[in-house]
């Protein structure tokens, strides 16, 4: 599986980061999103950093296998 990270410019001000696999192209369910970083610098570095955290597992689970597990 290969996974990318996706930053943009939220609405709301701030930067989006979220992580998806490479053969979904829509962000409904990702594996990591966190939608308020207050700079572009900080959003990539927290999203390179799970993004490494991430690859170490062979299968990782989607934000909604999380939730529901919660």
């Amino acid at each position: 599986m290969k996974l990318r990270l996706h930053v943009h410019h939220a609405f709301t001000g701030g930067w989006c980061a979220d992580i998806d696999d490479d053969l979904d192209r829509q962000p409904d369910d990702p594996f990591w999103c966190v939608d308020q970083w207050p700079t572009l610098q900080e959003a990539l570095a927290a999203g390179c950093a799970r993004l490494a955290e991430l690859a170490a597992h062979p299968n990782p689970p989607r934000l909604s296998a999380l939730t529901l597990a919660a």
